[in-house]
């Protein structure tokens, strides 16, 4: 009887084992592992082995807009704005739900980076409308306005008190 469970429990361990093996095969879990390896080849100093990384994760999974974001992350940081710039707006073409703000806010911080601040505003004034605001975005959108001349509705943004001030209307009197 002993022999017979033992038998049972070694099947079943090893059915398991070919499951987890099976799933591994999956894109979606190459494409995180490719994902970790980049990470950790940040971490470590190594863009281009990262991005190499990155570049098979997005093969493994070419919908995943993260990859194409972290891919800008480090396009920025090797001085290629405009590449970086370009992987932002796949991701945002890519995205699967609603929230496009990290990928805006994230390309209007390489604009204003790369002193393009008119098109660093005009990307940050679909936000604008919005009735909520993500974390930061007062910050950049105010320093987009600075650079573009208009320091008092900078101020506004910074202080809430924007109210009906919009990029098409100048404060009523």
């Amino acid at each position: 009887m002993k022999t017979g469970s033992l038998r049972i429990a070694l099947l079943l361990s090893l059915t398991l084992l070919a499951g987890g093996c099976a799933s591994m095969t999956d894109p979606d879990v190459r494409a995180y592992l490719h994902e970790k390896n980049a990470y950790a080849e940040i971490r470590q100093g190594h863009l281009d082995r990262a991005l190499d990384e990155l570049r098979r994760a997005l093969r493994e999974n070419p919908k995943e807009p993260t990859i194409l974001n972290n891919m800008a992350y480090i396009e920025f940081r090797k001085g290629h704005y405009n590449r970086a710039v370009g992987y932002l707006e796949q991701a945002r073409v890519l995205r699967t739900d609603d929230n496009d703000e990290p990928y805006i806010l994230n390309e209007a911080r390489i604009l204003i980076a790369h002193h393009d601040y008119r098109k660093a505003l005009r990307l940050l004034a679909l936000i604008e409308p919005r009735p909520n605001w993500p974390k930061g975005y007062r910050k950049i959108m105010a320093e987009a306005l600075i650079h573009n001349g208009q320091s008092a509705r900078a101020l506004a943004i910074l202080l809430g008190r924007h109210g009906g001030l919009t990029l098409d209307r100048p404060p009523s009197p």
